[in-house]
């Protein structure tokens, strides 16, 4: 059976001395295939083909190196999220049971630990499969999708035509690796001879310095979500005029195509759900009053029902998911098609033809969300936090759903007792499944059926129902922090203890904050900084005490 080892290797055998990856240090293609191949050896010494390889490391590059060596060894790889909270992870390895961990010990090296890790672990079953990545899951437990080696190279392939990357490009790797537009960054340029640039975690984070980077880098290609770019386009980029932007994992807005167009050589929307393996379909943007995704990528075909529910078909589905048998039946159909009875998968994304036969997407059918471009169950939400001993009952909401700028989770409890819900959460979920604010209320509202009024409770979102803060104390240095925290905020004012972030701040209003501090303090104030500091109180005194750049 040929996994993207293979594919990667047959690519050294043409061009072992072209340059594979760029972190502090180049690597060729000779270079990375020595060091996955080694890996991989001492993977097999341990562990039998078949079996799930956890992957624990931040280091994008040595996430490519442990993702070939687990391929190379037979193995299913399991990507770990190091922001994950314990209870979270935990959850994720006592359903996986790999039999092995790879922990990074420095760039390109690891350490291989079976202690530890749920036992006994899975039988090595798992030969077909290439990767296992978690998604939020309605019930509170994450599930894991598997994705095969056919299917995965056949995406790759796919990918390469269109959008398109040729040998001799490059790429900025910085997604995360427990993100499968992660593996587009990786692993595609290393199938076609092309090159990756690791982006590190504090530039990333930092609008300024990320333009500085893709100044220098000058990548052939960039993708992030829209809320990435978002970020940017706040903190005035210039843009990348030699550069193709793909974006994708959120809806792609008219008003920021329309900031993104002239900052580019082409703008790409990109769209596809990770059981349907990677990016989907694709769509080049020309004109911000026409945004669709587009058509199917090579080896993907697409069907809509009478819902307007978009279904995709062909070989290059994921297999299902780990130990969810019912889930993966309903999930996973097999159909007619325009190909004959296929396999097919139910995205429960809505969508309907525009008029020259491009695909426009229209939202979920379900409570899913997308924020931030993470995927996020409000039902997951919703369970972790009806586990608490002292909450009743729980309900989800997306505020703002129609205003990426702005939109956050909310969450309306019943308790029992006063609680300390935000610390329970941030010890059972990622940040990114957080609620901006949590309301106590004595019962929640009821439609004539009994159900949730959800509609009732979206509607006095809408009608302004925001948390509005004690007002902020006097001082230049002070003042000019807390003004442009409110501005940013869009509060009436601000407490000086309030946390930036549980008052509604993300990382795209975190961009449009640092501008606003620099323009008002004539001071870089970095974004690393920010959020090491995430009050008024505390960034005032940062700022006093710190000699910054201006």
């Amino acid at each position: 059976m040929e996994t993207v080892w293979n594919v990667v290797q047959a690519q050294v055998e043409r061009t072992p001395q072209a340059v594979a990856a760029r972190t502090a240090r180049t690597y060729t293609y000779r270079e990375v295939a020595a060091l996955a191949g080694d890996l991989g050896e001492r993977i097999a010494a341990k562990v039998r083909p078949g079996s799930v390889v956890a992957l624990d490391a931040s280091s994008r590059f040595s996430g490519a190196v442990g993702l070939l060596a687990a391929n190379a060894a037979g193995c299913a790889v399991l990507p770990l999220d190091r922001r994950s909270p314990p209870a979270r992870r935990a959850r994720v390895l006592d359903d996986a049971r790999p039999a092995l961990l790879l922990r990074e010990l420095a760039e390109g090296d690891f350490a291989l630990e079976g202690s530890g890790l749920p036992s006994p672990p899975r039988e090595p079953d798992l030969g077909e499969i290439a990767y296992i990545l978690y998604t939020s899951g309605s019930t509170g437990q994450p599930k894991g999708v598997m994705v095969g080696h056919e299917a995965l190279i056949d995406r790759l392939a796919g990918l390469a035509e269109r959008p398109g990357l040729a040998a001799g490009e490059s790429v900025l790797a910085m997604a995360a690796l427990s993100f499968d537009i992660s593996l587009v960054e990786l692993l595609l340029p290393l199938t076609v001879g092309a090159s990756f640039t690791v982006v590190p975690e504090e530039v990333r984070a930092d609008p300024l310095a990320f333009a500085e980077l893709v100044a220098w880098a000058a990548p052939d290609v960039v993708q992030a979500t829209p809320s990435f770019w978002r970020m940017l386009t706040a903190a005035a980029w210039k843009g990348a005029p030699g550069s193709r932007l793909w974006t994708g994992g959120e809806a792609l807005t008219p008003s920021l195509a329309r900031e993104l167009l002239p900052r580019c050589g082409e703008l790409w929307n990109v769209y596809g759900p990770t059981e349907g393996v990677l990016w989907a379909t694709a769509a080049r943007v020309e004109s911000p009053e026409r945004i669709s995704i587009g058509e199917p990528v090579a080896g993907v075909g697409l069907l809509t029902d009478e819902s307007g529910e978009l279904l995709l078909y062909g070989e290059g589905l994921a297999h299902g998911y780990l130990n969810r048998e019912e889930l993966t039946a309903e999930r996973f159909l097999h159909g007619d098609t325009p190909a004959g009875r296929r396999r097919i998968y139910r995205t429960g994304d809505r969508v309907r033809r525009g008029p020259d036969g491009a695909l426009e997407f229209l939202g979920r059918l379900d409570s899913q969300v997308k924020l931030r471009g993470h995927r996020i169950e409000l039902g997951e939400v919703e369970a972790v936090l009806e586990e608490h001993p002292d909450v009743s009952q729980a309900v989800v909401l997306l505020q703002d759903a129609d205003r990426p700028d702005t939109a956050a989770l909310v969450a309306f409890v019943v308790q029992r007792a006063e609680a300390d819900l935000r610390g329970w959460l941030k010890d059972r979920l990622p940040s990114s499944h957080h609620p901006a604010r949590i309301t106590a209320l004595s019962a929640l509202p009821r439609t004539t059926t009994g159900k949730v009024d959800r509609i009732g409770l979206a509607a006095g979102l809408a009608a302004g129902d925001r948390v509005v803060q004690a007002a902020a104390p006097s001082g230049d240095v002070r003042s000019l922090v807390a003004e442009a925290w409110r501005q940013t905020l869009a509060a009436d004012s601000v407490d000086e203890d309030a946390n930036f972030f549980d008052a509604g701040g993300n990382s795209a209003l975190l961009a449009v904050l640092q501008k606003r501090l620099t323009d008002g303090l004539g001071i870089r104030v970095p974004i690393k900084e920010i959020f090491r500091y995430p009050t008024v109180a505390s960034l005032t005194d940062y700022i006093l005490r710190t000699e910054m750049p201006r």
